[in-house]
């Protein structure tokens, strides 16, 4: 098949939704289709998945809407050349665009919010200029995409505005190469013996994007109670956001007396990632809202035990026995220091994860069902093309 695949911004910086693209467009192109991401270059670190063409065009101003008359013109005049559309985000132009020029070319479409239409989301920022952007523009997009891409059945009931639409579930995942070639533990800790002190620190890792949703700032908070039951815990905080939402955390530390026991890792790509979750005690995600958490499968995925909100939305962890869920703050850093506190309950936990990944959430595994969703909204279109694979 020829899938277009539409991401407003294909940069490391940009998250889980890229993580997540370029996983599934790979696994795709592995089973023999013609993949094509088309997206806007807004400055990050550039991804390039591997066999997969990408076309990237500038945006016409920085705008959060991310306009671009030079996209929208490419998808006018190629998008009919796609079997299906799939379209990864909401509230922003390329998005619009694609939905706009697949309908009118009557290829089928689908539409992936990846959370971003959660009612914790929804509630996040700004709740009016979202219910007036649903009302211009991506209330129609959804209601004319063929179906509505949701990551797990949880995002389907927490999100009200898609929950009247025909849906499919397909979720994310690690490549199988990933699991197979893990880094063996002990690397990070070698390579960082000075950020460390000494090679037996307990860590306690978040690694995201550090933005508002992912409830940082009131993991923060409490961190003295972690600090005064594991005094010598570092708190390693990995990844890249605004930076002047990035100050006002590094402040709330040094208010707090904590800065000592918060390091500022940055953005962690690749086996460096891996890395790190491989040699973590817990890795920790304290979100107000989550779709399909990229990192708590890849945390899994390394073995890491994972103390993560209800509002992750990933309740294979508790079912699994692969780390704990905590429906509430003080509850949370109870959970990390019961991680912290049971060495061998912790490799445990690191077990039964990683065998929750392997068995169900590796791109291979994933790519076969967003196969599955996209046969059964294309169906007419390959047979009046003569396409029979």
């Amino acid at each position: 098949m020829q899938i277009l695949f539409i991401i407003t911004d294909l940069s490391v910086e940009a998250g889980g939704v890229t993580s997540a693209v370029c996983g599934l467009a790979e696994a795709l192109t592995a089973r023999g289709h013609a993949i094509t991401i088309v997206g806007l270059d807004l400055g990050g670190t550039a991804v390039r998945p591997a066999g997969v063409r990408v076309r990237v065009f500038a945006a016409d101003s920085a705008s959060k809407l991310a306009p671009s008359r030079a996209l929208d013109t490419w998808l006018r005049e190629n998008v009919g050349q796609f079997d299906v559309v799939h379209i990864h985000g909401v509230w922003q132009r390329p998005g619009h665009y694609a939905a706009r020029w697949a309908y009118r070319k009557r290829v089928p479409y689908l539409v992936a919010p990846h959370g971003m239409l959660d009612n914790a989301a929804l509630r996040l920022r700004r709740i009016w200029v979202k219910r007036l952007a649903w009302l211009l523009w991506d209330g129609r997009m959804c209601r004319r995409a063929a179906a509505i891409h949701c990551l797990n059945e949880a995002e389907h009931e927490v999100s009200p505005w898609i929950r009247a639409l025909r849906y499919v579930v397909v979720g994310n995942g690690v490549p199988q190469a990933v699991l197979a070639d893990m880094p063996r533990r002990g690397q990070w800790r070698q390579k960082h013996q000075d950020l460390l002190g000494r090679a037996d620190r307990r860590v306690a890792l978040f690694l995201s994007r550090i933005h508002p949703k992912k409830g940082l700032d009131r993991l923060l908070a409490l961190w003295p109670g972690v600090l005064k039951e594991h005094p010598d815990t570092l708190l390693v905080v990995a990844g890249t956001g605004e930076a002047e939402y990035v100050q006002s955390l590094k402040e709330q530390c040094r208010a707090l007396g904590i800065d000592q026991s918060v390091v500022w890792a940055g953005q962690l790509v690749g086996r460096a990632k891996y890395e790190a979750l491989v040699d973590a005690d817990v890795f920790v995600l304290p979100s107000h809202q989550e779709g399909f958490s990229m990192a708590i499968t890849e945390a899994m995925a390394a073995r890491c035990p994972v103390v993560i909100t209800r509002r992750c939305n990933f309740d294979a962890v508790a079912t699994a026995g692969a780390g704990l869920i905590a429906d509430d703050m003080p509850e949370f850093v109870g959970a990390v220091g019961k991680v912290l506190g049971d060495a061998a309950g912790a490799s445990a936990m690191g077990d039964r994860g990683q065998r929750l990944v392997r068995e169900h959430y590796t791109w291979e595994a994933i790519a076969q069902k967003a196969e599955q969703a996209y046969a059964a909204v294309t169906p007419r279109r390959r047979a009046a093309a003569g396409d029979h694979d």
